[in-house]
């Protein structure tokens, strides 16, 4: 029994120690500058190996809302460029797994919002959320991973990588 017992601790362990190690060395990348351009591009790990260049942006508009007005919005996400546009290749349209995170918070009114989505293929994102007029600072953190998760916003700790960018969004007449 004993000799059953030593294989399968010595499994188990190993099995932990790969998950902390893989936990460990998960990569995640955060930038600490704020945009006031429309787009920014940053070279990123691709899960399956290489590196490709994803473009994430914010794009201020006007959107109607219920009292039948036009009001201040923003719509944020990110965008693999080295994704051929119009190419009807399967398996990159299914993959990778994508998250994004878009949480904006309006200086002027201290409004704030938070929308987390998924999405497969080269591009994830939110459409225009009416933010109320002001400065709006907004925040995309986006994934990709080559294995799809249960939990919106959530990477698996290995074949992945994470990435924010910021952005101030200048006021918009509507």
């Amino acid at each position: 029994m004993s000799a059953i017992r030593r294989p399968a601790a010595m499994v188990c362990a190993a099995a932990m120690l790969a998950g902390g190690v893989a936990v460990a060395t998960a990569p995640a990348a955060s930038a600490q500058v704020w945009h006031d351009t429309p787009a920014w591009d940053v070279r990123l790990p691709y899960p399956l190996g290489g590196e490709h260049t994803i473009r994430y942006s914010v794009f201020p508009s006007c959107k109607l809302g219920e009292d039948g007005r036009f009001h201040q919005a923003v719509a944020a996400g990110a965008r693999d460029l080295d994704h051929p546009v119009g190419s009807f290749d399967f398996s990159a349209t299914m993959f990778p797994f994508n998250s994004a995170t878009i949480s904006w918070h309006n200086i002027d009114t201290d409004q704030r919002g938070s929308q987390t989505v998924q999405s497969t293929g080269p591009e994830v994102g939110t459409q225009g959320t009416i933010t109320g007029r002001g400065h709006i600072a907004v925040t995309v953190s986006a994934s990709k991973s080559l294995f799809p998760t249960f939990a919106p916003g959530s990477v698996v700790p290995f074949g992945s990588t994470t990435h924010t960018e910021h952005f101030i969004v200048a006021p918009q007449e509507c």
